[in-house]
């Protein structure tokens, strides 16, 4: 453990140099970093990631230039370094080295991240229970979707600060962000997602670059409204996110899923916009295939039952091994 946090401190000080070397020479700022980043890399999935990233670099025109560039400029150092490192290191190095030791172990599936749907509920399960718990197996990446629930968005809040070393994505309504930026701006190991499909979503963000925000966009995509959700990325790449999150909806059939999964994945080796583009289950998934061998993805709903992925849609799980190991059942 002593270890482990000598490492990540000089992580975080060679990451921060980093980031402000960009903000000096963007060009140089960021070849350095990637090549710095593939020198550390020891998981599975830092070395798939920083590869597609130094191959893509390689145009001089990549839009992914614009990007880095814009959101050191807009973005908070602090919110940077510490969002890049609990993800890279803690969750996709550290963690991943807990969950393939569990999974030997124990002979369980255990997900990279968790999805919580922490909207609309009352009460609720104890979501900081579950947050320790998950952790004790290497879980430290966590998707919380509090949509406009304005008290579930305060809990997530609330969780966020409980857990330093964990790396969260809040997916939540633009009056609730607006509402909440200044609550959220001290908050290092957060990324906001902001819905784009609702009224008042550049307003969010623009309270969110002025309290320099780590931040995106996410849309729940229906089956009819593909195209229009890929088309919104046009508008979406003026609004200074980083990245943006497609999340096909209960209506989309294998035939829509596959058209979006091709979307998103020749987006990132040929990018259009200066965004990020994931297709919210796909690339979960994919993330989780590549630190265990296998994917598995699991879900909690606001009354506490878990989900998985069943014919491409979240639903309630019915065999549930992990769950039951998380929870000490």
């Amino acid at each position: 453990m002593e270890t482990n946090a000598i490492t990540r401190a000089v992580i975080e000080s060679m990451v921060d140099r980093g980031i402000r070397r960009i903000a000096e020479d963007p060009e140089r700022g960021l070849r350095n970093l990637v090549d710095m980043g593939i020198t550390a890399a020891t998981g599975r999935f830092q070395k798939h990631y920083m590869g597609i990233m130094r191959s893509v670099l390689e145009d001089e025109g990549c839009p992914y230039y614009e990007l880095v560039c814009r959101t050191v400029r807009q973005t908070e150092t602090r919110n940077l370094t510490r969002f890049g490192v609990n993800i890279g290191w803690q969750s996709w190095t550290v963690g991943a080295q807990s969950i393939r030791r569990c999974e030997a172990k124990q002979g369980l599936d255990v997900p990279w991240s968790l999805t919580l749907h922490m909207e609309g509920g009352a009460e609720g399960p104890d979501w900081g229970a579950l947050l320790q718990a998950g952790q004790e197996y290497g879980i430290y990446t966590y998707f919380l979707h509090t949509g406009a629930d304005q008290a579930a968005l305060g809990k997530a809040a609330a969780l966020i600060k409980s857990a330093p070393l964990g790396a969260f994505l809040l997916f939540a309504a633009p009056e609730a962000v607006t509402r909440a930026s200044s609550q959220l701006s001290g908050l290092d190991n957060l990324m906001v997602l902001v819905d784009t499909s609702a009224g008042g979503w550049q307003e969010a963000a623009a309270a969110l670059r002025e309290e320099r925000r780590l931040y995106g966009f996410w849309r729940l995509c229906e089956a009819d409204g593909l195209e229009a959700a890929a088309r919104s990325l046009e508008d979406i790449q003026y609004e200074g996110g980083t990245v943006a999150f497609l999340i096909p909806a209960p209506s989309c059939g294998e035939a829509e899923r596959t058209r979006l999964r091709q979307f998103t994945r020749e987006g990132w080796g040929s990018p259009r916009y200066p965004l990020l583009v994931f297709d919210y289950y796909d690339d979960i998934l994919l993330v989780d295939g590549i630190i265990s061998g296998g994917s598995c993805f699991v879900g909690v709903l606001p009354d506490g039952q878990a989900t998985m992925l069943l014919d491409g849609q979240e639903r309630p799980a019915g065999a549930r091994p992990f769950w039951d190991a998380l929870l000490g059942a």
